[in-house]
């Protein structure tokens, strides 16, 4: 599905002001379909447009399979959500892990990019939500930048002298680039101290929302509440 197409679909949606309850009622996952009269209207709207070349039935069977895949919400257990945590890549993520404090004198929020457990003998497991500076996979992709940019990272002793010499034409986006580059071969990095502990048998009780069906995103919201009567909100 392009992004043009989900465009279309998500913009009828919009229009009708449906909330993603309703949206699902319009959907048969099952069959990969919707209901009919929303089947014609958007399959109107497909054909309508220029950008679109594949068949408005395959284009919604696409669309309900990606709502389908984003679907799910309620209660989950503890071991459900370290699964989930343990499925997320995030030395690659854009987003890392939105952590969130809600109590009665105090709110904060924090981003982390990194996690870890520690078992305990009596069967509690603590999980730490922390910041890590993934230095292969920094290197990696400022390699792999510089690269693209027809610079010859063989030799690092070259590699200043090679930007140097293309700096003048490059553009404002590709100089920032180009700085963040050098910034992860060359320099030391600060890596933040903060960190947030969650003790399992503090945990009350945990629910997760549905995955938002924004592209390239899909991050879900879940919602720890601690015995104390405060609550811990997480999203990736």
């Amino acid at each position: 599905m392009t992004s043009k197409e989900h465009s279309i679909i998500m913009g009828y949606f919009n229009s009708k002001k449906l909330s993603r309850a309703e949206l699902e009622k319009l959907l048969d996952f099952g069959n990969l379909t919707m209901e009919s009269n929303t089947v014609s209207e958007i399959s109107k709207l497909l054909k309508e447009s220029p950008e679109v070349e594949s068949d408005p039935k395959r284009v919604i069977k696409n669309f309900v399979r990606f709502v389908k895949e984003r679907s799910g919400f309620g209660e989950i257990t503890w071991d459900e959500l370290i699964s989930r945590l343990k499925e997320l890549e995030l030395e690659y993520s854009d987003f890392g892990i939105r952590v969130q404090r809600f109590s009665k004198p105090a709110y904060w929020e924090i981003f982390f990019n990194h996690f870890n457990t520690t078992d305990y003998e009596d069967g509690n497991v603590k999980l730490t939500f922390n910041q890590e500076y993934y230095e292969e996979a920094e290197r990696e992709n400022a390699y792999e930048f510089l690269s693209d940019h027809d610079i010859d990272t063989d030799s690092e002793t070259n590699i200043v002298s090679q930007v140097a010499a293309k700096w003048d034409g490059l553009s404002e986006e590709d100089k920032d680039s180009m700085f963040s580059a050098l910034d992860a071969i060359y320099a030391t990095h600060y890596v933040d101290k903060s960190r947030v502990d969650i003790m399992s048998n503090e945990v009350k009780k945990i629910t997760m929302s549905n995955a938002d069906l924004v592209p390239q995103m899909g991050l879900r919201d879940y919602s720890l509440e601690l015995t104390d009567g405060s609550c811990i909100e997480l999203r990736f």
